[in-house]
């Protein structure tokens, strides 16, 4: 049973803990009492960065929201997740909520403005992905290319 909205890795003490990311393309598993051993009692959402670390992984829980971990469990053969989550760069336009906006940095200048993602959503279609769409920005100071973060409009 969770506490405090999580699972927590004691509750899976004898069992192999395994686990994938997406972002660096690399899984593994370990035993949950050696990490209990290693790391102590911790929340697995807090756990994750931890694993993460062990492949080289700078993301940590203060990346911007497109560079967060993506570290995810498996058990059982089953994963715990709902759905798989998938790499931001695959993700389109229309699959963000509507409270979703996107923002472009360019990578020469630092330039940072929001991007209007119902134009482009309007001008290209709702299918168009973000790492289609970062490869095809371009700054006014003539770079093409930029990075793209997601932000949520205030209320």
């Amino acid at each position: 049973m969770p506490r405090n909205g999580a699972y927590w890795l004691s509750e899976y003490a004898g069992r192999i803990v395994e686990f994938l990311c997406i972002k660096c393309e690399r899984a593994g598993a370990a035993s949950a009492d050696d990490l209990l051993a290693e790391f102590g009692d911790q929340s697995m959402p807090n756990l994750r960065y931890h694993l993460a670390s062990r492949f080289g992984c700078t993301r940590g829980p203060n990346a911007p929201i497109n560079e967060t971990c993506k570290l995810s469990y498996a058990g059982a053969g089953t994963v715990m997740l709902k759905e798989e989550p998938k790499a931001d760069d695959d993700r389109t336009i229309g699959e963000l909520a509507e409270y979703n906006t996107i923002f472009a940095q360019c990578s020469a200048c630092k330039r940072r403005k929001p991007v209007s993602r119902w134009e482009i959503q309007r001008r290209y279609g709702k299918d168009v992905t973000m790492g289609a769409l970062a490869k095809a920005m371009r700054c006014k100071c003539g770079k093409k290319g930029a990075s793209l973060y997601l932000g949520n409009m205030s209320r």
